[in-house]
Parts: structure tokens; sequence; C-alpha cells
């Protein structure tokens, strides 16, 4: 049984090793695998295969425009917002991109949900190696795990509440 649930795929994919790159890719595959998932939105791989921004200049202000609203799209259009809160960087889990995309969501929930009453819009949090998470990111989770393997089985229709218990900074 498929369902219509979209996910916006947020992730760190910039590190020099390419390990987050590989981390967002597993990820993703986990999700593809969900029979209760219709589409994965990862900006990595949505920007890299959009066919306008092929054609612009990487990182030139059109280039970046497009991929800013090519991003602004994808939580526009999503149901379910997946974190991937571990970070070759940083330690608190995230980086800058993953942190403006929870912010976002969680804006979006404000805006636009609150007024009909309607349940905010989950934030899914995967984190195996991250020491601790930012506290607004912890606040912000729905559902968290450390067991990315939980993707693959997890009922994106009715997720239920798991909060993040670790340690904040």
């Amino acid at each position: 049984m498929s369902s219509m649930v979209k996910i916006y795929l947020a992730g760190p994919f910039f590190d020099k090793f390419g390990i987050e790159a590989r981390r967002v890719a597993q990820i993703k595959a986990l999700l593809e695998c969900n029979p209760t998932v219709d589409a994965v939105f990862s900006p990595k791989d949505e920007t890299d295969q959009d066919p306008a921004i092929q054609k612009l200049t990487p990182m030139s202000p059109e280039w970046r425009r497009q991929v800013f609203q090519c991003d602004l799209d994808g939580l526009n259009g999503a149901d379910v917002l997946v974190v991937i809160a571990d970070s070759e960087t940083n330690l608190n889990g995230s980086d800058d991109g993953t942190a403006f995309e929870v912010g976002y969501w969680h804006a979006r929930n404000e805006w636009q949900r609150a007024p009909q009453s309607l349940p905010p819009l989950p934030v899914v949090v995967v984190a195996q190696e991250a020491e601790r998470l930012n506290l607004m990111l912890a606040e912000a989770t729905t559902y968290f795990t450390d067991q990315p393997l939980e993707l693959r089985h997890l009922n994106f229709e009715q997720i239920p509440v798991r909060a993040y218990q670790g340690p904040v900074i």
C-alpha cells in the first residue's frame, strides 16, 4: 500500500571526504524502500538534476537564487521533514543549511497549520554519531532515532512521538 507522504531530507553533505554525501544517500535509499513514503526530496540530488539549474554557472547569483527557490519549493511540498543530525564538522549535529531548513519548517507549521488547529507537520531526526544536539533542533523533534534502519519501516503516515532524550547545547 503506497501513500502520498512526501519527505524533505535535510542534512549536511559538504565534507571533503564525502562521508556526509554517502550518509545522505544511505538514508535516502532507506526512505525510498519504506512503503509509506511516496517521494523523497533530497536538496543535493534535486538541484543537481534540475535542468534549469544545470544550465547555470555554479555559485553565480542566478544559480544561487534558483537553488534557494528549489529547496524552498521542496520544503513547502513536503509532509515530513527528516533531518540527518550527524555532521563531520559540527559535533552539535547539523550544519547551517540544515538549521535553516528546520527553522523554516517550524515557522511553516506555525503560520500554515496553527490557524486551522491542525497538528504540526512532523520532524524525524536521525543521529548515530552526534554527541549532543542543539537545543532548538532537539525541541523541534517529533521522532528521534539513532538507528537509521528504523526509517525503512517507520509508518510515516502516523509517526509516533519519541522525543530526543540526550544532552543539548
